[in-house]
This record gives structure tokens, sequence and C-alpha cells, in this order.
């Protein structure tokens, strides 16, 4: 029996999955895009109070698969991408 490979998009998928269960999140996923090199990728949803609250972190080097919106709009998500305003 081969071991059960947990992907970064099986991750992803779970974290959603657990927010929606714990009525965080309906269908729209921000994903925050890093301001600069090396930053964490985050995905997370917006608070009633409009804020942006991180569901799961990735680093730079923690790959998704190229095809992995398509992957959450089957499983039902809107994915919206917010470009983060670099902090100087």
């Amino acid at each position: 029996m081969q071991p059960v490979t947990i992907t970064n998009l099986d991750r992803l998928l779970t974290a959603l999955i657990q927010a929606r269960q714990r009525g965080e999140l309906h269908e729209t996923v921000l994903e925050r895009l890093p301001s600069e090199p090396g930053a964490d990728h985050i995905f997370g949803t917006r608070t009633d109070k409009g804020e942006f609250k991180p569901l799961i972190r990735f680093r730079f080097d923690q790959q998704l698969p190229d095809n992995y919106a398509d992957v959450l709009r089957k499983h039902g998500y809107q994915l919206v991408v917010v470009h983060e305003k670099h902090r100087s």
C-alpha cells in the first residue's frame, strides 16, 4: 500500500472546507499575492468589517498546480486576486 501524499492543493481545499463549515467562508476566496520576493502567498476571506482574514499561508517555495483556480471553481469557490500594496 502506497503512503498518501497530501499536496498543497489538498491543504488549500481542506482549509476552505473547514472555514465554510465554521461559517467563515461562503464562496469567495481571496488570494493575496505577495508584495515582495519571498513573502507568503495567502488565501483568505473578508470579515463582516471588510478586513482580510487569512485562512492558509504558503511560503514562496510551496507551489500550487497551474490549474488550481479551475479546481477551486469546480468545488464551488469564486477566486478573487488581491494585490497587496508594497509597504515602504
